[in-house]
């Protein structure tokens, strides 16, 4: 495709977290701004520079043009994924003013999911002294996922259960890896992503209509006459009552996987509700039922498991109660349901999603049968999608969708739906009006815990990507 009076001067146009909100009326107040410089700049002239201004004015024509096709890449950037997805097969948009126009054309979306565009400024169009400038652009945040390719200096803050344990959760900038447990016993910790990339403002990023999210793990060998233990979680948590400050977690309950308990909070709620995670489980607790107790977590028949949680029982004292035991609401936020006693976090439509039962095909727990070691053997892929409705059911409560692959092949496009194969797995839920608003904003990333149990669990490959 050719455009007339192509710059050598290409624009990379990034969006900003506000520059969502405006559309072509801000465009057009750019426009105005430009112009109205242009012509006192052009007034200027006149008056100081006597005879000459009018070769220089005689330019104010191309100078305009110029500013036009400023104000439509800045114009893109205001243009979610989905209008420029829009506009790759259309002829473009047009933005008209008295003293000219600018069209936007959408060339081509790059392999890093940003568009290539290009904008047309045309200034006294149908005259003798028409100009037209065209400035070619790279759109490099409206489909752009983050990665830890491009993005693992934002994860550069772990927070950790305390000085001596600073070194249970590393970033290893060279490999880009991070790098969870470092064969440290009796601690937890989390790493949040704290950039500003696509729609996110120091790690706080718009959910939109939800997201899509790869990474491969490994685990290590853990030195000899030690078990490995006790596991980690991808989580996503809401950022109206977090920040990249908190976890969960407590010394000597390595079982809550840094996602469930107070963590170091100073108000003893850990990581606030709402939040989910998927949980990689390689230590078996299958003991007491009271969650202030170390093994409370009603595990299933001993070995590995992958499973969906969320945060258990929740009451506004923080205190709550099940199976005749009183406790912080926090420590069952991973706990899972004993089939046929209990629904931990069960409660009525658009409440507190159901953790997942302790058992094999109920969709949101796997283990596998003869293979108790399966998750700490050999490199894994694991792929989630989120799917957020922005608008109510008949109810009022609004619709959610997690689907999980665990050792899913070519399964690393984020910018596009996986239809490969069926999920690992899966949950459909709904939460209240209160809950989703809480939801706007959300904050991702990896929790991990050990007790006597070591681990060194090897995280690469990372991308996540927001669906507007």
């Amino acid at each position: 495709m050719s455009h007339p009076g192509l710059s050598r001067f290409p624009q990379h146009i990034r969006h900003s977290a506000t520059a969502r909100t405006s559309r072509c009326g801000a465009s057009l107040l750019y426009v105005v701004a430009a112009i109205t410089l242009l012509a006192v700049l052009a007034a200027a002239i006149a008056v100081f520079s006597g005879a000459s201004s009018q070769s220089q004015t005689s330019h104010a024509p191309s100078l305009a043009a110029y500013y036009l096709a400023l104000a439509g890449l800045n114009h893109a950037a205001t243009l979610s994924a989905n209008d420029l997805e829009a506009l790759l097969d259309a002829p473009g948009v047009t933005c008209a003013l008295d003293t000219g126009h600018f069209t936007l054309e959408v060339l081509e979306r790059n392999a890093d999911g940003s568009f290539a565009v290009a904008a047309t400024g045309t200034a006294l169009p149908d005259s003798p002294r028409q100009s037209v400038c065209c400035l070619p652009g790279t759109v490099s945040d409206a489909g752009g996922y983050i990665s830890f390719e491009n993005d693992l200096e934002d994860f550069d803050l772990p927070v950790t259960s305390g000085t001596r344990n600073s070194n249970i959760v590393s970033v290893d900038l060279n490999n880009r890896v991070a790098v969870f447990g470092n064969n440290t016993q009796y601690a937890y910790g989390c790493l949040w992503y704290r950039g500003n990339r696509t729609w996110c403002e120091s790690g706080k990023c718009l959910f939109g209509k939800g997201l899509r999210a790869y990474f491969r793990f490994s685990y290590a060998a853990v030195p000899p006459g030690l078990a490995c233990g006790d596991g980690f979680t991808f989580a996503v948590i809401n950022a109206t009552e977090n920040d990249a400050s908190r976890s969960g977690g407590l010394v000597g309950m390595g079982e809550l996987l840094g996602y469930a308990g107070p963590g170091s909070t100073a108000d003893g709620r850990g990581l606030a509700p709402p939040k989910f995670a998927v949980e990689f489980d390689v230590y078996a607790n299958q003991g007491t039922k009271n969650p202030n107790r170390v093994d409370s977590r009603a595990d299933g028949q001993g070995g590995d498991h992958a499973a969906l949680v969320f945060w258990g029982f929740e009451d506004d004292s923080g205190s709550c109660a099940s199976s005749g035991h009183s406790y912080a609401c926090a420590q069952d936020d991973n706990r899972h349901s004993r089939q046929g006693t209990e629904n931990v976090g069960l409660g009525v439509s658009g409440d507190m999603p159901r953790n997942s039962l302790n058992r094999s095909g109920a969709g949101d727990y796997a283990a596998q049968s003869g293979r108790p070691d399966w998750l700490q053997s050999g490199a894994h892929a694991m792929r989630m999608e989120v799917d957020r409705a922005d608008a109510p059911d008949i109810l009022g409560d609004y619709a959610y969708s997690i689907r999980v692959w665990i050792d899913c092949s070519d399964c690393d496009d984020v910018m596009s739906a996986y239809t490969a194969g069926p999920p690992t797995l899966s949950r459909s839920f709904s939460l209240s009006r209160a809950q989703h608003e809480r939801f706007e904003r959300v904050l991702f990333g990896w929790t991990e815990a050990t007790g006597a149990a070591v681990q060194q669990v090897g995280v690469s490959d990372f991308k996540l990507y927001f669906l507007e």
